[in-house]
């Protein structure tokens, strides 16, 4: 079975491009539409890009019958993009310290702690704290309505401000939006597509390793877990490169609480998969208390506080305009320190 391997590549090859692809198109789209970068990059980018971790969480459950590769999957996304943001944000600090940043950043941070907040709970506290309705945990239900109320709060067109700054940085491309349209509706077919292939090929990796490496929550982590977060880095790079930090701060974050939703669905809809064989999600549904996800949930939380001090340094003070070889000394130590959470989870 040595060809899974090179297969795996090639599939993660193509999530890349597809990726660099769908950058481009939203930051097409945030120059010719009057919606504000922050909804193209927390919502529309984030819901294509995490779709991944949608569809391996519904394989994971329905082909697969495997819930721990859900719970790997997503806490192992989740960290993963976080950290993924510091670092970029650290790389591309040149143009960052100007260029537009709306506050609701912060915020959607905060939802994210908070949603870390409900699962800690699920995860910890003792059987008979849990609040069940039958299978599915009450944490799931807080979690999805979080991520509803943060999807209503998101500020949903431009500024003035932002509109006279579109105008200077007209785009050159001809498009018409909806060439964009169709163009973005296309990668997001193919993307949806390499995910699920993604799952098979990850599952025959773990039924094909000898040496006891790669476990449910260690194979969901590590393949499933970066390789599903490929998108949502990739065009992040793209959007920084191309100096579009608020539609990249919202993807990434976007991302993330998105990714929180899928974790809350996968425990309405896996119940009477996993029920079988696994006493314990009884006593908290898919919060199944394995010492890769404590882990994850751990530093992930740490992470996640990392970004939401970043974004308020950013967004409510003239640090990183006044200070900037100091703000670019904070960013490199903000990423290297999560790149070492994440470190933490692989090596403990």
């Amino acid at each position: 079975m040595w060809w899974i391997y090179p297969v795996y590549v090639v599939d993660l090859a193509l999530m890349v491009f597809l990726s660099f692809q769908l950058g481009n198109l939203v930051d097409l789209l945030d120059k010719k539409t009057k919606l504000s970068g922050a909804l193209l990059g927390g919502v529309l980018l984030a819901c294509v890009t995490s779709l991944p971790e949608l569809f391996t969480s519904l394989s994971s459950i329905f082909l697969v019958h495997n819930a721990s590769y859900v719970v790997g999957d997503i806490l192992g996304s989740i960290i993963f993009d976080l950290l993924a943001l510091l670092v970029a944000t650290f790389i591309w600090f040149k143009h960052f310290p100007d260029a537009k940043f709306q506050r609701w950043h912060v915020w959607n941070g905060i939802f994210c702690l908070a949603m870390y907040g409900c699962a800690a709970y699920a995860f910890f506290a003792p059987a008979n704290w849990q609040v069940m309705l039958g299978d599915i945990n009450l944490m799931s239900i807080l979690i999805m309505g979080l991520y509803v109320v943060s999807l209503l709060l998101q500020p949903k067109e431009k500024t003035e401000e932002e509109e006279a700054e579109n105008k200077l940085e007209e785009s050159e491309s001809g498009w018409s939006v909806a060439k964009i349209s169709w163009v973005f509706a296309g990668c997001a077919v193919l993307l949806i597509a390499s995910s699920i292939a993604l799952t098979y090929l990850t599952h025959l990796i773990e039924d094909n390793d000898t040496t006891g490496f790669f476990s449910g929550s260690v194979a969901g982590a590590l393949l499933l877990g970066i390789g599903t977060s490929i998108p949502e880095v990739i065009s992040t790079a793209q959007l920084f490169h191309k100096r579009n930090y608020d539609a990249g701060f919202g993807n990434m974050i976007g991302s993330c609480t998105f990714d929180w939703g899928i974790l809350a669905f996968g425990d309405f809809i896996s119940w009477h998969q996993i029920n079988e064989g696994l006493s314990n999600v009884q006593e908290r549904g898919i919060f199944i208390a394995e010492a890769d996800a404590l882990q994850y949930e751990i530093y992930g939380i740490v992470v996640a506080a990392m970004v939401v001090v970043f974004c308020l340094l950013r967004s409510f003070s003239p640090f990183f305009q006044k200070h900037r070889k100091l703000g670019f000394a904070l960013t490199g130590l903000f990423a290297a320190a999560s790149i070492a959470c994440y470190l933490l989870v692989l090596i403990l």
